[in-house]
């Protein structure tokens, strides 16, 4: 235990001293969820990005905090005694940035956060001790480094500020969006297509709305058509001069005011030269709400992962990075032991990459997922590699595992990853009835998966295997993943 977390309550700082005081020198107890440096106070506690556990900073409160918040925060003005584990970010904007919030310790540091925080989680919400798990593996790609370059997929706040425009990431340090056209995180393909959308701006006479202004402009003039408001610019540039562009405005309450938010005088104007501008195989959209317009083909690319070229579209959901998600599946496929004879059942299969990577290794594929888009993207792959033992269902969590339950299939293997929400035990039961005796949970939310292993756990199932899945290098985020097997009953 570092010297700053056996201070005694009464030696620590009340939250009014701090707030009085603004300026002050405090010494870092622990980790935050986010990453970020916390300190306990007497009656709440002092949270400070940047800042690592055991040192010794000088910290500047943040200004318009509310008032009997038991939370305040402060930005690090000086390090005054550093940790052995902090290192040099090599990024320009590390100090007002918070896109990466782990650029500034080291990459065992930061691994050994990932496995601390899916132990913590699995305890508090599986109900597994620590003496009880097994012990957290680390999914990242080897030789193990910063992690820099492994984003091909980002998301541009747009933002009008008087006769020019910001794009980029919001961040509470900064007051203007923070640029990505030179993020370290971010492809390098990635990185100039982000360059090439901010060039279309120069020498436009008219620019395009953000959404804040038609907002405000909707809400002060009754009855009139209001242009549109630009909100993201969302790519994806798996490789060098492929990739797709979606600029998306504020919502249309039709299709046709959305038609007319596509010939809006500074939009068109902008987005014509945007289409000119880009590579011949960056395919761009603009959309608002359920509405799309295609400006410029391709309207679908390809990315690599592992064995694959799959297929997507503007509609589907992929990950952010490539080689990361590549030692995931590698080691879904082994910690799955697959048979030749076997079923897999892949629940929230999206583009179908898992189902697909493991159709050659087992009897007979499905995968099962809500979003419509990406059952059509993942049949358009299986037919794209010529595999024809896998097949797609769309439906939601519990009715699609009722409805293959009742017609009567079976299966030995299975995943699981239902993204940010639990599956919820009534969906959970009838994994049983369907017969899997062993599975792999995809947790990007740790604390919704382990709930769901929590429910497992009460319906009889052992987990004997758990990792940290290092998708977002230089960031808190991590992936749960377990192995699970049917045990002996309900307890």
């Amino acid at each position: 235990m570092n010297q700053a977390a056996e201070r005694s309550a009464g030696e620590s700082p009340s939250l009014k001293d701090v707030r009085e005081r603004g300026e002050l020198e405090v010494s870092i107890d622990d980790f935050g969820f986010t990453g970020e440096g916390y300190v306990r106070l007497e009656d709440g506690w002092l949270s400070v990005p940047g800042a690592l556990p055991g040192e010794r900073v000088k910290v500047r409160v943040q200004p318009g905090q509310r008032e009997g918040a038991r939370r305040l925060y402060a930005d690090v003005v000086e390090v005054l005694e550093p940790s052995a584990e902090r290192r040099d970010p090599l990024c320009e904007r590390a100090a007002i940035c918070r896109g990466c919030q782990l650029r500034h310790i080291s990459v065992d540091g930061e691994l050994r956060f990932k496995a601390r925080g899916i132990a913590e989680v699995v305890e508090k919400f599986a109900g597994l001790s620590r003496a009880e798990q097994p012990e957290v593996e680390i999914l990242t790609p080897q030789p193990t480094a910063r992690g820099d370059a492994f984003r091909y997929r980002t998301s541009l706040s747009y933002r009008r500020v008087g006769n020019r425009v910001e794009l980029g990431l919001y961040s509470p340090a900064s007051e203007g969006l923070i640029s990505m056209s030179n993020c370290p995180a971010l492809t390098v393909q990635t990185q100039r297509v982000v360059g090439v959308i901010e060039r279309s701006f120069e020498g436009q006479s008219t620019l395009p709305w953000d959404g804040e202004m038609a907002r405000e402009v909707a809400a002060q003039v009754d009855g009139f058509e209001v242009a549109p408001g630009v909100e993201l610019i969302r790519l994806a540039v798996p490789n060098h001069g492929v990739g797709l562009v979606e600029v998306r405005l504020t919502e249309a309450r039709d299709e046709a005011q959305f038609e007319g938010f596509c010939t809006s005088a500074p939009l068109a104007s902008w987005l014509g030269r945007l289409a000119e501008a880009l590579p011949t195989q960056v395919g761009l959209a603009v959309g608002s709400g359920a509405y799309r317009r295609q400006l410029k083909e391709p309207n679908r690319v390809r990315i690599p992962l592992g064995r694959l070229q799959m297929e997507v579209g503007y509609d589907d959901w992929i990950h952010a990075t490539l080689a990361p998600a590549e030692v995931l599946y590698e080691a879904v496929e082994q910690w799955l032991e697959p048979g030749r004879g076997e079923r897999f059942l892949d629940v929230g299969c999206g583009i179908g990459s898992i189902a697909l990577l493991m159709a050659p290794r087992v009897g007979e594929a499905v995968g099962l997922d809500q979003n419509q888009a990406s059952i059509e993207s993942a049949e358009i792959n299986a037919v794209g590699h010529g595999i024809a033992n896998a097949h797609f269902v769309a439906g939601g969590w519990e009715t699609g595992l009722r409805r293959l339950a009742a017609a009567g299939e079976r299966f030995t293997l299975a995943t699981i990853n239902p993204m940010r929400e639990p599956l919820g035990r009534r969906a959970l039961a009838y994994l049983t009835m369907l017969g899997v005796e062993r599975l792999v949970y995809l947790g990007p939310s740790p604390a919704a998966a382990a709930r769901d292993l929590g429910a497992l756990r009460e319906m009889g199932w052992e987990i004997d295997r758990l990792a940290a899945a290092n998708l977002h290098p230089a960031t808190y985020h991590s992936m749960l993943v377990a192995r699970v097997r049917r045990g002996g009953g309900e307890r």
